[in-house]
Parts: structure tokens; sequence; C-alpha cells
């Protein structure tokens, strides 16, 4: 790339009259290069079964030409088109809650037969209409890809099938996950019940990665459909996303996004953030660093809000800050969703850079002012790599674990109700990046096989710190690898709940945390939730909730914090056990207040 992209999702197909050429013509004034279209109307496209119509798809790619604009084209699978239902009612998923009825966007079975053949069929049409189209720079496959959370019995068949590959014997697969709790052994694979009604968090979770694998599966399936159309200048991205609670908050629980980046040639991300009062540029900084997770390089942020939700619209000035930020992250291009306020149907009110008159008010003017001012010093920004010090281990199968068996499960409501917010996966792993981004520590993303794969001298000297969020979930293979980066000088930050289970949930039946006792100079094995419990460190006196592990220190260890309480203060609540090698190990067994975490933090770095 010469410079950044910058522009918008545009949609020809939705708008109340013809406007294309003034949406260009006013989009150039902004400084945009770049459109994003066609993921989103399957039944624009193909309005009946093989019937095809790309009239609006030809537009604009013609203005685009008039207008000097590139072009991101989609393929349009994620919300299928009514008469496929009709024709073939089993495409739609079979979910714990029944059968999806059509009306909402991926609630299709990705892996269906039937669904499969029209969606080839569609995306090969859609590259025969425009693959020699020069304006075209890249393909995004699908659209925030979803599994469609698919029971079916043949889905479920599949599974069953990978797990006697993976447990020959069946009684190691009964012993493995617990059957034998509840009466749930099983003597022949034809035994297993559906999975939609298991009590076995372990089974359930298993079906979840499996569905993860689907995705992945998927996407490689539909680039490698695309790359025999594409050419070498021409590029595959897919715009992952992130959990949800309002806006983009942790890493994404349906998806295993290093695997399936595999698929494509830059990893894009959407990334939806709060502004006004609550506008601190961390979730931008995060979706950041998940973005560089994915391919080890730079990103494109390909959904953006501009107006957004009724919460969103922005102070003057934030938009300016968000898109130096997006910039800063290491992102190549930022496009906004959507050009144009749409004037009817599910999003009405999830506002584009025009709001519903099309006129070009406030946000154009601040998007506009703000690229221009950039374009002059644009070509110093495209590929900015960031050198971060530090990096912090996220894992989908620890999040599931903790979604299977929650940190709030008390047998108490009542006990919830002075805690404003569940304490969950990404909620802790929030708490740790957010912690770093305020003191300015500037940190990646790294998973399980970044780990697996690096050498520990390599990993030591690429990261000095690793951050370890709540690894609830982990294989002893990866257990030596992170032993292994202390034995040679790395430093740790370990959170509570980590190295508790194995890679399908079986708890460890040995000290906590598993063969890292050594490694964090302690144990324990009773925990509870914090009743009038408060650490103190470097004087500071802080609340601990949610979550306590009563830990015993090994003579040799510092305790930087014991808990103050009336019966836990004999425990310890921080631990910091240095070694030989130069590394550490510090080990936080309590959840509390950010201000908390940052002082320990402060003491590591």
């Amino acid at each position: 790339m010469n410079g950044t992209l910058f522009g918008a999702a545009y949609y020809d197909e939705y708008m109340p009259y013809d406007r294309i050429d003034t949406d260009f013509e006013l989009m150039k004034k902004a400084g945009m290069n770049v459109i994003r279209i066609a993921e989103s109307t399957w039944s624009t496209w193909e309005p009946d079964d093989n019937y095809f119509d790309f009239s609006h798809l030809h537009r604009m790619l013609e203005s685009a030409k008039r207008h000097d604009l590139c072009v991101i084209v989609g393929t349009p699978t994620y919300a299928i088109p009514s008469w496929l239902e009709k024709k073939h009612p089993d495409v739609m998923a079979l979910t714990p809650s029944g059968q999806s009825i059509y009306g909402h966007r991926q609630i299709h079975d990705i892996t269906n037969p039937n669904f499969l053949f029209y969606a080839e069929r569609i995306i090969r049409k859609l590259m025969e209409e425009v693959s020699d189209n020069p304006q075209i720079i890249g393909y995004q496959i699908d659209n925030e890809t979803r599994s469609g959370d698919g029971y079916s019995p043949a889905n479920q068949k599949l599974f069953v099938e990978e797990l006697k590959k993976k447990y020959p014997d069946i009684k190691e697969f009964n012993e493995e996950f617990g059957l034998s709790y509840w009466s749930n052994s099983i003597n022949s694979w034809e035994d297993l019940p559906d999975i939609r009604g298991t009590i076995n968090g372990s089974l359930s979770a298993a079906y979840k990665a499996w569905l993860r694998d689907r995705i992945t599966k998927y996407q490689i399936w539909q680039s490698d459909i695309i790359r025999q159309y594409i050419s070498p200048d021409q590029f595959i991205t897919h715009n992952y996303d992130f959990s949800w609670i309002g806006y983009s908050h942790g890493i994404q629980p349906l998806v295993n996004q290093r695997d399936a980046a595999t698929a494509v040639d830059i990893a894009g991300v959407d990334i939806y953030h709060r502004t006004q009062n609550h506008f601190d540029g961390s979730t931008i900084s995060f979706g950041g660093s998940v973005g560089r997770s994915m391919k080890k390089d730079n990103y494109l942020v390909l959904e953006t809000q501009s107006q957004g939700r009724l919460d969103w619209l922005a102070y003057p000035g934030q938009l300016r800050q968000a898109y130096y930020s997006h910039l800063a992250s290491g992102a190549n291009g930022v496009m906004y969703w959507n050009w144009h306020s749409i004037h009817n149907s599910f999003e009405s009110y999830w506002k584009g850079i025009l709001s519903h008159s099309l006129i070009p008010g406030r946000t154009y003017k601040e998007l506009s002012d703000t690229r221009n001012e950039e374009l002059h010093i644009d070509k110093h920004l495209v590929n900015l790599k960031k050198n971060c010090p530090v990096a912090i281990l996220v894992d989908n199968r620890s999040l599931v674990g903790l979604d299977e068996f929650p940190i709030d499960d008390v047998s108490d409501s009542s006990l919830l109700n002075n805690d404003n917010s569940k304490l969950d996966y990404n909620s802790i792993l929030r708490w740790m990046y957010d912690a770093c981004y305020k003191l300015n520590i500037e940190t990646d993303i790294i998973y399980k096989e970044d780990i697996l794969e690096a050498d520990a001298d390599e990993l030591v000297n690429k990261y000095p710190l690793i951050i370890i969020p709540a690894l609830y979930s982990s294989k002893e293979n990866v257990i030596h690898k992170i032993r292994a980066f202390v034995e040679h000088g790395g430093h740790l930050l370990i959170c509570f709940k980590s190295f508790f289970a194995d890679e399908e949930l079986k708890i460890y039946s040995d000290n906590a945390p598993h063969l890292m006792t050594d490694i964090i100079g302690g144990t324990y094995d009773e925990f509870t939730r914090p009743v009038d419990t408060t650490i103190t460190i470097d004087g500071q006196r802080l609340n601990v909730s949610h979550w306590m592990e009563l830990l015993n220190a090994e003579p040799d260890t510092e305790i930087w914090a014991n808990y103050d309480h009336k019966y836990w203060g004999d425990y310890a609540a921080v631990l910091h056990k240095k070694h030989a090698s130069g590394g550490s190990a510090t080990y936080l067994g309590c959840y509390l207040e950010e201000k908390g975490l940052s002082c320990i933090l402060r003491k590591i770095v």
C-alpha cells in the first residue's frame, strides 16, 4: 500500500433515490479512497433461485471508476434470501432453543450441504461478474462469521466422529469428561445423547470448540473459491469482531480468530467503542492489539462508527481522536459503517456519516477535515509497526470454561447485588488490558499457539513480561513452555483461576495452580467469594470482590499482600517469586479494584 485506506460501506440498493454520483463526489472531497460493498444483499443479487441481477453492483463499480475510488467486495453469505429457506428449510440452524425462524442474519447452519451449494454458486457468480474489474483491490469473505449455533443431528454425528479419533478408547472418553456423574456414561458412541441436553460442562465446551473449528474451515473454504479468480495484487480479508456488551469488549468467544485468519491475507476488525464521557481510547487500542495478533502484521478497520447508536454520537473532536488512535495502533485503513443512515428495517437508528436527510453535517465535516489534515503525512503512517514489551495471553477454551463454570456461581444470589457487573473471562481480560493501557504499557495479544511455536529465549527477548488472565484451561505442554519462559529470565503476572483444568475442563487433581506451584512460590486449595475483604499494597487499602484464593506461600516467596479480614488474614493475596534465571512470577489470587492492579503492575515494570 502507498497510503492508508479511508472510506465507508456503501449500499446503493438501500438508497431511497438515485444519488450514487453525489455520494461518491462527497466521499472524494472528504479524502476517501475506498468503499466496501455487496456483502449484505444476497437477495438483491439473486432475487429468485438461479436468477441473478447485479445491476446495483455494476452501478457502484462504474461510479467508483468515475470517481477513482477503490473497492472491497464482500461475499453476501451471512444473510440468506427467503426463497432459500422456503426451498430448503433445513438450512436454518437447529439450536439449543429449537429451529431458527427466518428473519435475522447468521441463523443458518454453515455446515449444511444445501446452504454450501447455494453459497458457492452465489460466490462464483459474483466473482465471474466482477473479478476483472480494476477498481477492486480486495475481497471480504462473509461478514462477522457465525456458525448459526447449529446442533443438527448431522452436525452432532460429525462431532462424534472427531471424538472417536481423539479418544479411540471410549473408556478414556468417559473418564476425561467425567461422564459417570449422574449416570451419563456411555458404552457405545451411538449412545451419546443430544448435546443440547447435556449437563456436562466439558462436553458442552467441546462441542462449542467444534463449532469454532467449523468457522475456520468455512472461511478457508470461501477463501479457496475466491483465490481461483483474483489477481496477485488483490487481497482477501474478513471483518473479525469482538464480544459485545453494547460495544466491542473482549475476544470473540464464537471464533478462533488466529486460526480463522489463516484464510485471509490481511486481518480486518470491526471496532465499535463508547464515546462522549466514556471515550478513553482503550477499546480502540484493544481492538488494534487483537487486529495485529491474527497475522502478526498491520490490519484494516473494516467497520467502526461515525454517528452510530443513540449513545455513541461523538462530541466534537472525538472522531478525530479515534481516527488517529486507529492508525497509531497499526491500522492500514479505517472504514465506517456506514456512509448513509438507513431509512427502514433493523438498523435504521445505527446512523452513518450522513444522517437520514443525506445532507453533509457535522460528522461528515469532522471526518473530512481530519482526513484532509492527515493526507500530507499519510504515506508515513501506512505500515506503522509497534514494538510492545508486554504480551497478554488470551484463550477461547478458558473463556468458554468460565462460561460453563462461572466465577459468579454462588448459592446465595443476594451476594451478587453489591457487585454491579458479572465477572467473566473477558471482564478479567479487559481489567488487565485496560490497567496496562492507563499506565501507557503497550501490549500485544498472543495465543497458546504463539507460546508453543516460540523458542523460550526468543519469547523472553520479544516480551520480557507476559500477563496471563484466568488461563483456566491449559494442556501440560503449554504449561511447560510457560515455565521455560520464566526459567529463561522472563517475567509473569498470573491472574487467579489459572492452570486449574485441562483442555477438556477436567480439573487437575494436584496442588493448584497445576505444575506452577514452584514457579509462583505457593499454592492454595480453598477459595471463596470475598465479603468485607481488603488488601493493602504500597500503603493503599484496596477492596477485593468476586473471587479470592487463600494462598499459602513458600518460605522464599515474597508476600506482597495478605487479606485484611478477621478470618482470612493469615492467607496471602499476592505472591512474588524471584528465580535464579533472573525471571520472576507474580501471582494475583483475587479480583480487586483497578488501582490495585495498577500498583502491582508498577512494581513489576
